[in-house]
């Protein structure tokens, strides 16, 4: 019984620092920006103003700064206006990040996660 219970817990522990050796989850890029440095780029992403989603970005700071974000809109052939959220980039040095565009709302209980997108930048 004893070495079962050795066994078992053996088995827990492996199992948990093969977990946590992993580092961040590894979610596949959706796109992929090829830029340069001092380049701009843009990222947008459509939202509903009603449903309290709104997209957050969050980068690596030392390759990339933010310069500005947007709403702006456009219209779809049946006449219907989407809003969409523009950041705006600008590569500031040589090196690989990626940038995480998580779709919420914020609520007393926290943040409500409707979709996050990775994005891929590889600055030259």
């Amino acid at each position: 019984m004893k070495k079962l219970f050795i066994l078992v817990t053996a088995f827990i522990l492996a199992a948990g620092l093969i977990a946590g050796c992993s580092g961040e989850p590894q979610i596949a890029p959706v796109e992929t920006i090829n830029t340069g440095v001092g380049q701009e780029f843009n990222i947008t992403r459509g939202f509903d103003m009603h449903s309290g989603y709104m997209w957050r970005e969050e980068h690596n700071e030392s390759l990339l700064e933010v310069v500005d974000t947007a709403v702006d809109t456009t219209e779809t052939e049946a006449g219907r206006i989407t809003l969409l959220q523009v950041f705006r980039f600008k590569a500031l040095k040589k090196g690989k990040t990626t940038i995480i565009l998580t779709h919420a709302r914020q609520t007393l209980k926290g943040p409500i996660i409707a979709r996050q997108d990775v994005i891929s930048v590889s600055i030259k």
